[in-house]
């Protein structure tokens, strides 16, 4: 069950000017909460829903409402403990005697804090908020129709026999993606294991384009979410991807960089992290540093060392260590 750690009210970020309510208002508003997001990404998204069901352990009577870009509602209607999902732009705090604004808060403790912050950001939100979780749960829930659908769309692009692992090697971050020379040996050492691979974007992966892999781009939020559900395993960097599959609870393999893949997927119970971490390596000193503004060691921001001491080995040993744990070829 929920425990309350502290007790404030966070409204919107500049403050507003608020009107004085009457007691009707009151009553009629006093146990709707809002969760506010103004930003994203998708993966943000995934990781606040495993904040609402302990609002509603602790307050079974509260109204919770998200409210974040309209854009990634579709993330966010099968929650069973969101009331409401509301436009993060067109959202009206006067509507709400307790709002609480969290598109500031990971980024604040995790710089504050860095490079040993060691909080799960659904941890952070739910701390700004007064809450500490204890069920980290996403409650997602696809729709047979969601699922089948998710299968025949892998099953138009594959080029070939066997399980599929769906490859997700791009992030919104040009400093996680998977350099070229990373993903070929990926790819090649998942054919050699007899895996179909299938590269999965929102938008096209050049990798695939130049090499003629299969891939699936353009598809909706809910498509996306099915074609991770139903691949057979999952390898993906720091991105949308892995918070998903992880928090649906299957195998997924999880490249990190410059912010800490132990805290990042610490409540997806079949995450296996890939990367150079100081708690796992006494000899690796670079990070995580969650420093992805400006890296002291590349003054392009992209050939980290955190990214390019990576090796496809590396990635392939955390593969089959996936397998070996929670089963497929």
């Amino acid at each position: 069950m929920g425990k309350i750690v502290s007790r404030r009210v966070v409204r919107s970020e500049p403050l507003q000017k608020f009107r004085i309510l009457n007691m009707r208002e009151f009553y009629e508003k006093r146990n709707n909460i809002l969760i506010l997001r103004k930003v994203g990404g998708l993966g943000d998204i995934f990781m606040h829903r495993m904040m609402f069901e302990d609002f509603k352990l602790f307050m079974p009577d509260c109204q919770v409402h998200f409210a974040c870009p309209f854009q990634y509602h579709a993330a966010l209607t099968d929650h069973p403990f969101i009331d409401r999902i509301l436009d993060s732009d067109a959202v009206d705090m006067n509507d709400y005697v307790v709002a609480y604004n969290t598109t500031f808060a990971c980024g604040r403790y995790e710089m504050r804090l860095a490079p040993y912050s060691g909080l799960n950001r659904s941890d952070i939100w739910a701390n700004h908020c007064g809450l500490k979780l204890t069920r980290h749960n996403m409650h997602i829930n696809m729709t047979d129709d969601e699922l089948e659908r998710g299968r025949q769309l892998m099953a138009k692009v594959r080029d070939r026999a066997g399980p599929i692992v769906v490859v997700t090697p791009v992030s919104a971050m040009e400093g996680k993606n998977l350099t070229e020379g990373q993903l070929d040996g990926v790819v090649r050492g998942l054919h050699e294991r007899g895996y179909c691979v299938i590269g999965l974007h929102n938008t096209p992966i050049m990798q695939f384009v130049k090499r003629n892999w299969p891939q699936l781009d353009g598809t909706s939020i809910r498509e996306w979410m099915a074609v991770l559900h139903e691949a057979d395993q999952v390898v993906s960097v720091d991105t949308a991807a892995l918070h998903c599959r992880g928090g649906m609870h299957k195998p997924v393999i999880g490249v990190f960089t410059f912010a800490d893949g132990l805290a990042y997927a610490c409540h997806y119970p079949k995450a296996v992290i890939v990367q150079r971490h100081r708690r796992r390596d006494p000899t690796w000193t670079c990070g995580p540093c969650y420093n992805w503004t400006s890296c002291p060691k590349d003054r392009t921001n992209v050939r980290k060392p955190c990214l390019m001491e990576l090796t496809p080995k590396m990635i392939l040993d955390g593969f089959d260590e996936m397998v070996s744990k929670f089963g497929g070829v």
